[in-house]
């Protein structure tokens, strides 16, 4: 179960940040995804827009998971009344949730007496790095709160580089599936919602004179 703090935390970030970002509530409209660049001021609110942003997203990453992007945000009813910033909180909330899930499902693992020493060094690896993705991703819905997109978009980064790292250290020497393969996919995706949301938000850079 998340952490009640983590969980406040995030909710009251949430619901702040609806207030201070106006929310468009004309008819409905599919998000632009042509090369033009979208301009969120003018994106729908609710159910339409978790399946736009989704499509938008998928559009944009040959890696990024459709149907996961919409029932991960759909599964919370406050995400049927979020702007585009907002679902960014939505999916970064998930990950907390997902990081701090995992870090109690990494413990009873270890306390399990079942797996080797190679497999209990790599639990105890991914027990750090979600440990600090946890905080690494408060900091970012902090940064995002504040319009500092490009730090927010840094935290997430070093969140997946860790989670990868988690992944990778059990196939390290041996061919050998993680037993995390699960919950490190989901914060990837999460993260990568987020990561999404950001690249939107942020303004164009100019092209650089060569």
């Amino acid at each position: 179960m998340l952490h009640s703090s983590h969980f406040f935390i995030i909710i009251f970030f949430f619901f702040f940040f609806m207030i201070l970002i106006p929310q468009h509530t004309s008819s409905p409209l599919p998000l632009p995804l042509s090369s033009r660049r979208p301009d969120p001021e003018h994106f729908p609110v609710g159910v339409d827009l978790v399946n736009t942003t989704c499509e938008l997203c998928k559009n944009a990453s040959a890696s990024f998971n459709y149907k996961f992007c919409v029932s991960s945000l759909q599964r919370l009813p406050i995400s049927h009344a979020a702007n585009f910033q907002g679902l960014a909180i939505v999916a970064m909330e998930l990950a907390v949730e997902n990081a701090s899930n995992t870090v109690l499902k990494i413990a009873n693992m270890m306390n399990s007496g079942t797996f080797d020493h190679h497999d209990m060094s790599c639990l105890e690896d991914c027990m750090e790095t979600y440990s600090h993705s946890v905080a690494s991703l408060l900091n970012a819905v902090g940064a995002f709160m504040a319009r500092q997109y490009g730090v927010a978009n840094t935290w997430l980064l070093q969140v997946t580089k860790g989670i990868r790292r988690c992944e990778q250290g059990f196939s390290r020497g041996r061919k050998e599936i993680s037993p995390l393969k699960k919950q490190n996919y989901n914060i990837l995706q999460l993260s990568d919602i987020a990561l999404c949301i950001i690249q939107f938000l942020e303004p164009p850079q100019p092209p650089r004179s060569s």
